[in-house]
């Protein structure tokens, strides 16, 4: 006769067990540690985040779009963030906490979608920092049933207030996170992709050309690094139109900016290794 009660004190206390580590695991999602990054620091820094995924520039999809979620029957159906905001102003809302360490004034500056490189650049250096990072967002959509796949594309740029660039780093590719079969699509979501954010924004600032240029007070631009430093200074010239002798990473950064390579041809007499 005393099996039933004490059966149901042990089912209630598994269940209020549960309970409790289901809200430690919500806020353990939400709670990401600082990027791990070496060198030096630098106390002011102005960060955005351009959003260029074609579905959104083109308006087929919104700007809270964050990729799908698919339950175990029935088709996948579109996911957005939760707080119904643009997926990039969550994203720079994430930023300060996860580069403070190194950058103690760092300020983040909320970029409109269509904005072209050269205006968010400008809109950057309005701020008044001596130097900004401009994230540039190419892809970056999930799709969450138990596991979550995240396709990204993700590339920062560091300029001066010349605007010229600094250095850049390049993470894209596709992973995917395991999940809990119970939580369902939307939790498992909740919890994988703040931490998906960070270690793709720990692969771009962790970049030691990118540490560097952030945090050197003499950084040169890649323009600059690009010349053959064998040449006689009055033969040295940055004129655009005019073939020059191109480091291989500046060959790289153009490529991955989408420059056709007959372009980068009529920018190059020559490579210098």
């Amino acid at each position: 006769t005393c099996a039933l009660p004490i059966l149901s004190v042990v089912l209630l206390m598994v269940f209020m067990s549960g309970c409790v580590l289901t809200e430690n695991t919500r806020k353990a999602a939400f709670e990401l540690p600082a990027l791990e990054l070496q060198g030096g620091s630098s106390d002011a820094i102005v960060v955005g985040i351009l959003d260029e995924r074609p579905y959104v520039v083109s308006g087929d999809k919104p700007a809270k779009y964050i990729g799908q979620f698919q339950l175990s029957m029935g088709d996948p159906y579109d996911a957005f963030t939760q707080s119904k905001q643009p997926m990039v102003t969550e994203f720079s809302n994430r930023l300060p906490s996860l580069l403070t360490k190194k950058f103690p004034n760092i300020q983040t500056v909320l970029l409109d979608v269509g904005l072209s490189k050269q205006d968010a650049v400008k809109t950057l250096l309005e701020a008044g920092a001596p130097k900004v990072a401009l994230i540039t967002l190419k892809e970056w959509k999930s799709l969450t049933a138990v596991d979550t796949s995240l396709w990204f594309d993700a590339q920062l740029e560091v300029f001066n207030t010349e605007k010229q660039l600094l250095s850049y780093k390049r993470t894209q590719g596709h992973d995917t996170f395991g999940g809990a079969v119970i939580a369902g699509p939307i939790t498992n979501a909740k919890r994988t992709l703040p931490h998906a954010f960070r270690q793709k924004m720990q692969a771009l600032f962790s970049d030691p050309l990118v540490a560097a240029s952030l945090t050197s007070q003499k950084a040169e631009p890649i323009a600059v690094r690009a010349i053959d430093d064998t040449r006689e200074p009055e033969v040295i010239t940055l004129d655009p139109e005019k073939p020059r002798v191109c480091t291989v990473e500046l060959i790289l950064y153009w490529k991955n900016a989408g420059m056709p390579d007959q372009e980068i041809l009529s920018k190059c007499s020559s490579v210098k290794q």
